[in-house]
């Protein structure tokens, strides 16, 4: 059990983190599955649950954090890249913020990473009065000129190099 200090009736922190732990909760015994938030191979009903359980979080983050309601739209959930971009920040900031071993940093990370992967999510096409489905655009990845570029361009085929930093990283290796 880790070093606890008591704030009052029944609420206890971990000394070491601050973390308010609950009622015979122990940091080891509190584990966080995130593996299911890869939206493609969810089933329908899994990926509707998930996605009304996202809902709540980012109104959360734009309430939090007004300025983001100049990048994220009301209609965030009708593009896949942007459902993909504020699932990344919610998995993270779950990861962040749940007990457990974590760097000290961590929360200013998460907020760095927050600062610098909302703007990604700012829609030309959208308002927040309006939404604009995404327009689809084919992606042709054509088997026959991959397979020409693999195997005879200069870009494949020329000799390896020495990598300019090899020789510290041997260093470094070596110190270990």
């Amino acid at each position: 059990m880790p070093d606890e200090q008591s704030y009052g009736e029944g609420v206890l922190a971990d000394e070491t983190t601050g973390e308010i732990l609950e009622p015979g909760e122990d940091e080891a015994d509190v584990e966080v599955d995130l593996s299911g938030w890869i939206w493609e191979v969810m089933e329908p009903a899994v990926r509707r649950e998930r996605l009304a359980e996202l809902r709540p979080w980012v109104k959360w983050l734009v309430r939090t954090y007004p300025w983001t309601l100049t990048h994220i739209t009301p209609c965030w959930y009708q593009h896949r890249d942007v459902r993909e971009l504020l699932t990344a920040l919610f998995v993270s900031w779950v990861r962040t913020y749940s007990p457990g071993s974590k760097r000290d940093t961590a929360e200013v990370e998460w907020i760095d990473a927050l600062y610098r992967t909302v703007p990604r999510v700012a829609l030309q096409e959208c308002t927040a009065q309006k939404h604009t489905d995404p327009r689809v655009r084919e992606f042709k990845d054509d088997d026959r000129a991959f397979e020409i570029h693999s195997k005879v361009s200069e870009e494949m085929t020329v000799a390896a190099l020495t990598h300019p930093g090899l020789a510290e990283m041997i260093r470094q290796g070596a110190d270990q």
